[in-house]
């Protein structure tokens, strides 16, 4: 019986640390493709970054605010988190000013601090994105 136990707890430990391991935490902040300008797209309010105003729809950004997705034009709460070896897939709630629709993210962190984009859960071609600072908004 404690052999069953036992199992159980360590079953429940290893679901824990897999919903762990597969949060939107690592993935806080302001988001750009590479290759485009910071202080293009985004302003520090003061608290945190906002997308500069009036947004544009072509700008390949995004934030994650506690459970929220913001793209300049949607906001999307985050609902599950799946892992699929490095990927991390959301599911997501998205609002616009003309639609709620279901819709799905799919992320890799990289090493050097970026993040990968992917449209597909296993394969696909990947948008690079690299995070945006207040440092990074401040003129040279």
């Amino acid at each position: 019986m404690a052999f069953k136990a036992l199992l159980l707890i360590s079953a429940l430990l290893a679901l824990a640390a897999q919903g762990a391991r597969a949060q939107p935490d690592s993935l806080q902040g302001a988001w750009l493709e590479e290759g485009e300008i910071c202080a293009d797209v985004f302003i520090d309010n003061g608290k945190a970054l906002a997308f500069r105003r009036p947004a544009s729809a072509f700008s390949a950004a995004f934030m994650v605010q506690g459970r929220q997705l913001l793209t300049p034009l949607a906001h999307c709460r985050i609902g599950r988190i799946s892992q699929q070896g490095e990927r991390q897939i959301m599911q997501l709630s998205c609002t616009t000013s003309i639609s709620i629709n279901a819709a799905r993210a799919v992320f890799a962190l990289r090493p050097d601090g970026g993040l990968n984009r992917y449209s597909a859960a296993d394969g696909g071609m990947a948008t690079r994105y690299r995070r945006c600072t207040s440092e990074a908004l401040k003129a040279p």
